[in-house]
C-alpha cells in the first residue's frame, strides 16, 4: 500500500496538515538565512534581526507541534511495536536533534546582541540552516513512513483518544 494512498484519521491528518504551514515558515526562514549567506554589509545585520525573530516564533508552533508526537503519538504506537523497532526512536532523535540546532542558534543570538557583526550573524544562521534540513527529512519521513504506520497499527479507540487529547487543547 503507498503511503500516500493511505487515509489518515482526523488527529493523524491534522498533524500532517499542521506541518504546511510549518513548512511555510520554514521555507520563509531558509530565504533569510540565503539573503544573510549572500548579502553583505547592513543588510546582513537587518536580515539576521528578521531570522532571529522568525525563527523565535516558528520554534513556539514546532514545539507545540512535536509535543503532540512525543507525548501522545509515540508512546501509543510505541506500545504496538517490539522492542526491536526503532522508528519511534529515530522520530525521537530527530526531534532533538532540530531542537538542538533551534536552541543553538537562539542561544548565540542572543549572546552575540545587537552588537553583533556580520562573521557572526553568517556563522549563527548557519545553525537554522540545520534545523531547516533536518526537518525536512523529518517531516517527510513522517509523512510517508510513520503516520501510515500509525494508522495501520492504532486501534480504533486509541485514535479516538488522540483525537479528544486534540481537541482538548
Amino acid at each position: 500500500m503507498e503511503a500516500s494512498n493511505v487515509v489518515l484519521s482526523a488527529p493523524l491528518q491534522q498533524l500532517k496538515d499542521e506541518h504546511v504551514s510549518l513548512r511555510e515558515e520554514m521555507n520563509l526562514f531558509y530565504e533569510i538565512t540565503e539573503e544573510i549567506e549572500f548579502e553583505s554589509g547592513p543588510a546582513v545585520i537587518q536580515e539576521f534581526a528578521r531570522l532571529y525573530e522568525q525563527i523565535s516564533v516558528f520554534h513556539v508552533k514546532l514545539n507545540t507541534h512535536s509535543n503532540k508526537e512525543d507525548d501522545w503519538l509515540f508512546p501509543m504506537m510505541a506500545s504496538h511495536l517490539g522492542e526491536n523497532d526503532k522508528t519511534i526512536e529515530v522520530m525521537e532523535f530527530e526531534h532533538e536533534k532540530a531542537e538542538q540546532h533551534i536552541r543553538v542558534f537562539l542561544t548565540e543570538a542572543e549572546q552575540a546582541g545587537p552588537a553583533i557583526n556580520i562573521d557572526e550573524a553568517q556563522a549563527i544562521a548557519v545553525y537554522a540552516v540545520q534545523a531547516y534540513a533536518t526537518l525536512f527529512q523529518h517531516f517527510d519521513r513522517e509523512e510517508k513512513v510513520l503516520f501510515p504506520l500509525a494508522e495501520e497499527i492504532l486501534s480504533v479507540g486509541e485514535k479516538e483518544e488522540f483525537e479528544r487529547r486534540f481537541q482538548a487543547c
